[in-house]
């Protein structure tokens, strides 16, 4: 406790000094379900270092991504605007290149910018997300599924993390996204890290699958820890996942093919001197990540941004929160532009006051109460047609004042394709 009230004095007292200005890092993991962290009510004790970074940081009990997909959802969060607005709807589709990044306008605040990536979907040449950073490490040299090399463990992104921190400039605070991919399918059981089980092969295949999937979030927690101690006092943290991940629940393995709360609901904290730590309840989403971020600099957002500044503003109570998904990535076909212009969204949704609304393509729609039903396992729209037509008619609504933008497909190459494919976004 002493430590932490040392920490935030001279947090505070840097955030005050304006020949020195406070560091500021994203720091993301891909494919991490809240429900798997000591600060969320995890089952298992598999993340000591989120955790305490937890108890020096606001926390977002209900925060929720706009798409279970790793490109569309940073392109929402470095642009503050929903993906189909951008181009960016599936991965293989940049970011369209008129809209400005948070990243470019940290640069042109005067930071030095630096990215570590580990996940293929983010190479700058597919996603675009690499405008505005001075460097944008996406060197790959792990295999999945024995394929290809295309994506970074742990270890070795920490690695690279902690060196391009060493090698930064002296004379400019930094901004830095670091990027863990760990917990992404498929699932490895590593040694030492996780739940402390005898034999993994004696259980029953969910079971054994949520034990490996926590293997990798406690393996990831270790090196976070590491970046953690690495970071000079003067360095403010907002901490996230782009989605979830479906461990069977609803009948599927997974993300990106539903919009069910194990995709959807993932991890946000902020560690800064004008976010209290503490936990929060209010209705937030990862489209409030590029203001905040901004917010926490004492940036301006940018022109069209559709997010709130959740540390300095109020989030109503009421707020609806929107989503939707396409699937996968970007098919390789001729005519790939027509079709995707054509393309209806597999599922959309809408959250408001506790509700949510999905809307299948070709399927009935279904309505939860997620304050006494969070698996979703009850769908009560029978008997609340007038609430069904309320929020079927706000999401009409949303999808007629957010149209989409001009799809940016980028040629993918043999490699991108196997890459993709190993991700399972091909299929």
């Amino acid at each position: 406790m002493l430590f932490r009230s040392f920490f935030f004095i001279a947090l505070l007292l840097a955030s005050f000094a304006g020949a020195d200005r406070p560091n500021l890092v994203l720091l993301s993991v891909d494919t991490l379900r809240a429900d798997f962290l000591g600060c969320y009510g995890g089952e298992w004790d598999i993340t000591p270092n989120i955790d305490a970074l937890a108890e020096e940081s606001l926390l977002f009990e209900d925060a929720q991504c706009e798409t279970p997909l790793t490109g569309p959802s940073f392109a929402a969060m470095f642009t503050s605007r929903y993906p189909r607005m951008v181009g960016a709807m599936r991965n293989g589709m940049r970011v369209a290149d008129d809209v400005t990044l948070v990243a470019e306008h940290i640069r042109d605040a005067g930071y030095h910018t630096f990215a570590a990536q580990s996940n293929w979907t983010l190479r700058g040449r597919l996603s675009g997300l690499d405008r505005g950073f001075a460097v944008y490490d996406e060197s790959f040299e792990q295999r999945r599924w024995g394929i290809l090399k295309g994506e970074r463990r742990a270890e070795d992104l920490a690695k690279t993390a902690l060196h391009l921190l060493a090698e930064r400039p002296e004379d400019k605070p930094f901004f830095a996204w670091i990027h863990f991919t760990d917990p992404h399918a498929p699932y490895r059981h590593r040694r030492g890290f996780g739940p402390g089980v005898r034999n993994i092969y004696r259980m029953e295949r969910e079971e054994r699958v949520r034990v490996r999937y926590a293997s990798e979030v406690a393996y990831t927690d270790h090196y976070i820890g590491k970046i953690l101690e690495a970071l000079p006092d003067n360095t403010l943290i907002l901490f996230v996942a782009d989605h979830g991940e479906s461990l069977y629940e609803h009948g599927y393995l997974g993300h990106g093919r539903n919009i069910h709360q194990p995709s959807m609901h993932v991890p946000l904290m902020v560690r800064a001197p004008q976010a209290l730590p503490g936990r929060s309840g209010a209705p937030v989403q990862t489209l409030d990540v590029g203001p905040t971020l901004l917010g926490l600099l004492g940036l301006p957002p940018l022109p069209g941004m559709l997010g709130r500044d959740i540390v300095n503003e109020e989030i109503p109570d009421d707020r609806p929160r929107f989503m939707e998904t396409y699937g996968g990535a970007v098919p390789r076909i001729p005519g790939a532009k027509q079709f995707l212009r054509e393309t209806s969204p597999l599922y959309q949704a809408v959250i408001q006051n506790g509700y949510k609304l999905i809307r299948p393509a070709n399927r009935p729609s279904m309505l939860f109460y997620l304050p006494d039903d969070p698996g979703e396992d009850r769908n009560i729209i029978a008997r609340n047609q007038a609430l069904h037509g309320e929020l079927n008619a706000l999401l009409d609504l949303w999808e007629e004042t957010h149209p989409r933008g001009t799809e940016n497909v980028v040629d993918l190459t043999d490699e991108d394709m196997q890459a993709l494919e190993s991700l399972g976004y091909m299929n």
